[in-house]
């Protein structure tokens, strides 16, 4: 058992106990203040609470305030400040993502969350305009730390690097670790297509699709297949789903590109009944 944990929670406890055996008054006041105490010490997974519910609800802002008070009240904990320099950079915070994560690398923490907070970082120089830097950054972290985030982020910017033939022997090994995981499949769906196997790229898409991918790229580039490949009205569908769901800061697609996708379908479709 911790030290800490001893200071701040059994010790506090046993007084309470003795208070208990020789004034139950005097006991019942200091286990409501022990009660108190622990509350306020641990207000910050009260916060990651209220993160979770805004995050699920989409409201990231709300979300990100309260995350903000888990990292201050937490005293800066690795995984804390790991998941709030990503939303920070999620929401387009980008300085104030690299300010934490920058932290993090100088200070003296664990070394998985050192590789984390390295990985979170090489999206901040990607988004910095730094991409090959980033994808340095990425790969210094994969000769040593390998995951499905970490194969994810890498397989992504190789594929923005335009070195296809590269992205793709990346992202088949990618796959053959994770034949499962959404953007894994979504990254090797989409080199397929860019290096002209569309076919390739279209079993790959179903096998996502039976997934229930909840990021709009995804049935963006799904639907950018299916129009290449005469399917309009398949195309317009999947175009539909992608407006379903929020664009985020780290995504390459935007608004725009999207509404002039599904314009063009309409008219397509509209011009060939």
């Amino acid at each position: 058992m911790k030290r800490n944990t001893l200071i701040k929670y059994l010790i506090p406890l046993l007084i309470v106990i003795i208070a208990f055996i020789f004034n139950r008054l005097l006991g019942y006041i200091l286990f409501f203040a022990f009660v108190l105490y622990i509350l306020f010490m641990e207000r910050s997974a009260f916060y990651i609470i209220l993160t979770n519910r805004y995050y699920k609800k989409g409201d990231l802002q709300k979300a990100l305030r309260w995350l903000k008070k888990a990292y201050e009240t937490s005293n800066k904990k690795p995984g804390t400040a790991i998941l709030y320099g990503y939303l920070l950079l999620k929401t387009g915070n980008v300085n104030e993502s690299e300010k934490v994560f920058l932290d993090m690398l100088n200070s003296n923490i664990d070394q998985d969350s050192k590789m984390k907070a390295k990985s979170n970082y090489a999206l901040v120089l990607w988004k910095k305009g730094q991409l090959e830097e980033a994808v340095r950054m990425l790969e210094e972290v994969f000769a040593d730390y390998k995951n499905t985030t970490i194969y994810g982020s890498l397989g992504y910017l190789l594929i923005l690097t335009g070195d296809l033939n590269r992205a793709l022997e990346f992202n088949r090994e990618a796959y053959d670790y994770n034949d499962s995981d959404p953007v894994i499949l979504d990254n090797l769906g989409y080199t397929y297509y860019k290096v002209g196997n569309k076919k390739r790229a279209e079993e790959i898409y179903e096998k996502l699709m039976g997934l229930n991918p909840s990021f709009p790229e995804a049935y963006y580039n799904y639907s950018c297949i299916k129009k290449d490949m005469g399917e309009l009205k398949k195309a317009l569908e999947f175009a539909n789903k992608a407006k379903n769901y929020r664009l985020s800061y780290l995504s390459n697609l935007t608004e725009e590109e999207l509404d002039s996708h599904l314009k063009e379908l309409e008219h397509l479709i509209s011009m060939n009944p």
